[in-house]
């Protein structure tokens, strides 16, 4: 079995943020999709310096977003010594890809979509008949 990247995506969504129910999605993705966006410097387009993400989304938000994101079991960002200038991981620059041809609205279908036949992975068990090749997980 093999997944579309909308799948893949609706997987790294729930597993990273998980608990929106309809409700929280357009709130964490428009976040994502602003934070995503606000990075890249003169030096790097996958670096960050987190003065760029505080305008982008607010400090309380770049921050969350930094914690969550930089999370060993999530690898999207990554730092030196400072997670206050960072890079995005591989993972991240194809979550960034991914993120950028959507819409907000485009995400929140994705997440909230509801099929009974889906099957639902998460980074640490895969319920497929093989293992998971999500493009946003560390393998």
């Amino acid at each position: 079995m093999s997944k579309s990247a909308d799948e893949y995506f609706r997987d790294w969504e729930a597993s990273t943020f998980g608990y929106g129910y309809g409700t929280g999605e357009p709130h964490t993705l428009l976040a994502l999709k602003l934070f995503l966006a606000a990075i890249g410097r003169d030096d790097a387009d996958h670096g960050y310096d987190y003065r760029q993400l505080e305008k982008a989304v607010s400090p309380t938000v770049a921050w969350l977003l930094i914690n969550i994101l930089a999370q060993f079991r999530v690898d999207i960002i990554e730092y030196g010594t400072s997670p206050r200038f960072g890079w995005l991981t591989k993972n991240g620059e194809r979550l960034r890809g991914f993120v950028r041809g959507k819409s907000v609205d485009e995400l929140i279908d994705i997440c909230c979509a509801h099929d009974e036949n889906y099957i639902h992975c998460d980074p640490d068990h895969c319920n497929c008949d093989e293992p998971c090749h999500n493009p946003f997980w560390s393998t």
